[in-house]
């Protein structure tokens, strides 16, 4: 136990280096280039290990996707079996998606995650799929998902305290002290924000498994609950809206978006060519299970019209169904809002050195001066200054009512597109670059076009119109897909005066970086190829030695003989 604390805290495994092996210059050139460690600010030290690297992931993915999109999958496609067959796809499609990452995340072993990958995969035209991935999730995707998050925190905790909060200002106000603490955290100690994720992914996954636990134990009628025909209902009563369906993929994808989320601080990884696949894999694996057996838990508990009203509190009326007052509607409800609350440190920390990357290739003008980290505090502190301000923009703005839905859909629908671009990256470089150096793991294709088709199905279907006509929500049905759709592409807009209008006029070659990376890739594969021509010949020369020494020995023996 205290060896298992003290990794928790600590996680001081085996040190690959002590800080990233590239800095960036400060200087007021607006050309990318590689610094000499004097004029250079603080590299990042390499302060992930497995454990924390794991956490980054399930901490993400078990935010509040669990517990507030369930009720809302079940009144899209009607019954607790078909939302059950969901969750399981979800967990296999996005296990695909998970090894694609992996592959690429070992070839490219910087910070900056998806946005290099892309840049590698489609350089042409002038870096366009990674300057809008890039603009759409420092913009849009991840201040948006931040900001849905902090007033689930907020109707979780009020929920506890016996208030009740028809406005929604006030579970914003919570979120909006939340989202302010772990920006404050994260611009003071990157070290102490990485135990904090740990800590609270050991948080929620113990809420999940009190979860499954309470479930199987009512299933087995160890626990006393009203009966309901959940289950005897079989499909029946299915819905067969695709548009209800797409929707529905979207949150069920919500949920499970965040395998990724360590691909944007890899330079901080320590050991990525073990830690990296066991990370995102198991990650992926242990969520998927956990998520599975979860929602069998509320829909044991809970009759199908009650969850289906009960939004984004369908746990907390499993727990207060299942322990009564005491623990159901105060203790859980609680650890929940910690479970969701352990999401937002992740995405905070993610997203943050995703600016930082994007700085330091030369996709924001002048971007460089402000990006690295802070020489005293090591810690991206701009960045974190920026992607504060947008996430309050996103919690503050939007009017009362069903924000959540409209933030989820609205920022899933360009994630899930870029997502399926990188992992059509990864079968693209397997053709283009089939000799790289650093491939030590090899995605399954059918699994990655599994992954590709679905991340195309919930980017067309959610503009197919319901079957009835008539949409689910108090906004339009294609409201949420337009809003991404328009979002990514006013990023052209940027990307044109940055990577087209603006080289053409200074000389400026802002590809430079993704050269020169492609250039150090060459020259390690040529040194692994050298290295490996300098053993074969070692190996022969003493094969050759000892072959000439046992001719030797043998012409000695038979001389031996004859003298005898």
């Amino acid at each position: 136990m205290p060896d298992i604390w003290k990794r928790l805290w600590y996680d001081k495994a085996e040190v690959e280096a002590d800080t990233v092996s590239q800095v960036w210059d400060t200087s007021d050139s607006d050309t990318p280039s590689i610094a000499t460690p004097s004029l250079a600010p603080a590299a990042a030290p390499k302060n992930i290990g497995i454990f924390s690297a794991t956490a980054m992931g399930v901490s993400l993915m078990m935010g509040s996707g669990i517990f507030s999109t369930p009720a809302s999958i079940l009144g899209l496609v009607g019954t607790p079996s078909m939302a059950l067959i969901l969750w399981g796809l979800g967990a296999v499609i996005s296990f695909g998606g998970a090894t694609a990452f992996i592959e690429l995340g070992l070839m490219y072993r910087r910070n900056g995650g998806t946005m290099r990958f892309l840049a590698h995969a489609f350089p042409k035209p002038k870096l366009m799929l990674a300057y809008l991935f890039s603009w759409v999730m420092i913009v849009c995707i991840r201040p948006g998902a931040i900001a849905a998050n902090g007033p689930v925190i907020g109707k979780y905790w009020l929920y506890a305290a016996g208030i009740t909060d028809s406005s929604g200002w006030q579970a914003r106000a919570v979120g909006f002290g939340c989202i302010t603490f772990v920006t404050a955290l994260n611009i003071v100690s990157a070290k102490w924000s990485l135990r904090l994720i740990n800590l609270l992914t050991v948080v929620k996954i113990v809420v999940i498994l009190v979860i499954v636990i309470t479930g199987i134990i009512a299933a087995a009628g160890g626990i006393h609950v009203a009966h309901n025909d959940n289950w005897s209902r079989g499909f029946a009563g299915t819905k067969g809206d695709a548009h209800a369906y797409a929707s529905a993929l979207t949150k069920v994808f919500w949920a499970y978006d965040g395998f990724t989320n360590l691909v944007y601080s890899l330079g901080e990884l320590r050991r990525p060519e073990r830690n990296l696949p066991w990370s995102i894999g198991g990650a992926v694996v242990i969520v998927g299970v956990l998520y599975i057996m979860a929602n069998a838990a509320f829909f044991i508990v809970v009759p199908i019209d009650v969850a289906i009203n009960s939004e984004e509190i369908l746990a907390a009326e499993f727990t207060f169904r299942v322990f009564g007052r005491s623990v159901g509607q105060i203790a859980l409800p609680v650890m929940i809002g910690f479970s969701v609350f352990g999401a937002i440190c992740a995405q905070t920390y993610g997203v943050s050195r995703l600016l930082d990357s994007a700085n330091e290739v030369g996709f924001i003008p002048y971007g460089r001066r402000l990006c690295g980290n802070h020489r005293r505090l090591g810690t991206p502190v701009n960045s974190l200054a920026a992607i504060y301000a947008l996430t309050l923009l996103y919690l503050l703005a939007p009017p009362p009512g069903k924000v959540f839905d409209l933030l989820v859909d609205f920022v899933q629908w360009s994630t899930w597109l870029f997502y399926g671009l990188a992992a059509a990256g990864a079968i693209v470089l397997r053709y283009t670059k089939p000799h790289h150096p650093l491939r030590t793991f090899k995605s399954f294709h059918p699994l990655n076009i599994m992954f590709i088709a679905f991340c195309v199905y919930i980017t067309v279907f959610p503009f197919v119109p319901p079957s009835d006509g008539v949409s689910d929500t108090p906004y339009p049905f294609y409201l949420s897909p337009l809003l991404g759709l328009i979002a990514t592409l006013l990023g052209l807009v940027p990307w044109y005066f940055r990577m087209a209008w603006w080289p053409q006029k200074t000389g400026i070659n802002l590809m430079a970086w993704i050269e020169d990376e492609d250039a150090e890739d060459t020259r390690e594969e040529l040194d692994a190829e050298r290295h490996q021509q300098e053993r074969m010949a070692d190996s022969g020369e003493r094969g050759s030695e000892d072959s000439s020494g046992k001719g030797e020995q043998v012409e000695t023996a038979t001389s031996d003989g004859q003298a005898k």
